[in-house]
């Protein structure tokens, strides 16, 4: 016979050195006697208070007294049994957690220095240490006067800003995403495709042209304007920064990114082609997994070119694009070269807008 939602009220389980591993239920919500007697065996208003010790730890469990799988001493005895094994299993768990975690956290806040870095430089052009500490009426003239004498630095880094907010947008998505905050509520509005693809890709103009990567979105204006497609904003912005993220560290140099879409039949498709770092065929699903990268990335050669990454991206893409009733799959083309150790291939990365 298998416990019921009405046969456990509470259970603590603690490891030997008192640190809980597994809480079910508040223990202030029953009567006070099952705080203050927690460590003996009794009855009580209906429920059973079961306590175990052992050196692996300790048991804490408040059953319904009328439960027939806790009924007898044998039956408690089995059940603490099993309790007990569980607890060096529950701190596995707690281990492979954090360590997700804070390899988010690492990257996040890798992110969110960079950012910071950029934002920094632009501010600097157009603000002065000095003029911050001045009053506002001269610290506004002062950022005026630096403006109206180069108007192109300043646009340049106002454009630059912009760019930063979006990259700090699609951060904070993603954190909901992973942190499972993010849902399928959001608002599906009819969008520019060709103007939501600028708006989102803008922001990596700059670092791909250091490498001489271009970006070509090759969607006829009146085409996007006339067919326009629902998305989820936050969603779709956290999907597309981290393709292109990735883009920026694993697509071959001096090469194009294509974008195309079909946005006329049902479902609608979006298409970004690139050279980029090879996928193997049995890869396809495994790097959407959370933590994982393909094996061409983790090689270890002695000269290696890129960034250690944290392997969140796709599992992102995904995601997001999922809780907006869309998917992702990747069309595996041609081998092209090997540069540097790494071999690249054609690969297409097609979005699916589900309908």
């Amino acid at each position: 016979m298998n416990p019921n939602n009405n046969d456990v009220v509470y259970l603590e389980l603690k490891d030997e050195k008192g640190n809980i591993v597994a809480l079910y239920n508040q223990l202030n919500l029953l009567p006070e006697k099952f705080s203050i007697s927690a460590n003996e065996n009794f009855t009580h208003s209906g429920l059973r208070n079961i306590y175990r010790t052992k050196d692996e730890g300790s048991i804490h469990l408040i059953v319904n007294s009328e439960s027939n799988f806790f009924k007898g001493s044998k039956s408690i005895e089995r059940a603490c049994i099993i309790y007990f094994s569980l607890i060096p299993k529950f701190k596995q768990i707690e281990a492979s957690q954090r360590q997700s975690f804070d390899a988010i956290i690492r990257r996040f806040s890798h992110n969110l220095i960079n950012f910071q870095k950029k934002f920094k430089d632009n501010f600097n052009r157009l603000i002065s240490d000095k003029s911050v500490a001045r009053p506002y009426a001269e610290f506004k003239d002062e950022v005026e006067r630096r403006i109206k004498e180069n108007t192109s630095n300043a646009a340049y880094d106002v454009c630059q800003m912009s760019h930063r907010a979006k990259d700090l947008d699609a951060q904070i998505e993603t954190l909901r995403i992973i942190s499972g905050f993010a849902d399928n509520t959001g608002s599906f509005l009819p969008t520019n495709l060709k103007k939501a693809l600028y708006r989102l890709t803008n922001p990596f103009i700059d670092d791909l042209k250091k490498r001489n990567i271009k970006i070509n979105i090759n969607i006829d204006n009146d085409y996007a304007a006339k067919n326009k497609v629902k998305i989820v904003h936050s969603l779709f912005n956290a999907s597309i920064w981290h393709i292109f993220d990735n883009a920026n560290k694993y697509v071959l140099d001096n090469t194009t990114i294509e974008i195309t879409a079909d946005i006329e039949s049902s479902p609608k498709k979006i298409s970004i082609k690139m050279i980029s770092v090879s996928i193997e065929d049995d890869e396809k699903d495994m790097i959407f997994l959370e933590n994982r990268q393909g094996r061409n990335i983790k090689k270890d050669h002695e000269k290696k070119i890129f960034d250690d990454g944290s392997g969140i991206g796709f599992f992102v893409v995904k995601k997001a694009l999922s809780l907006m009733n869309a998917k992702i799959d990747i069309k595996l083309g041609e081998f092209v070269k090997e540069e540097n150790g790494y071999p690249y291939s054609k690969n297409d990365f097609v979005i699916i807008l589900l309908e």
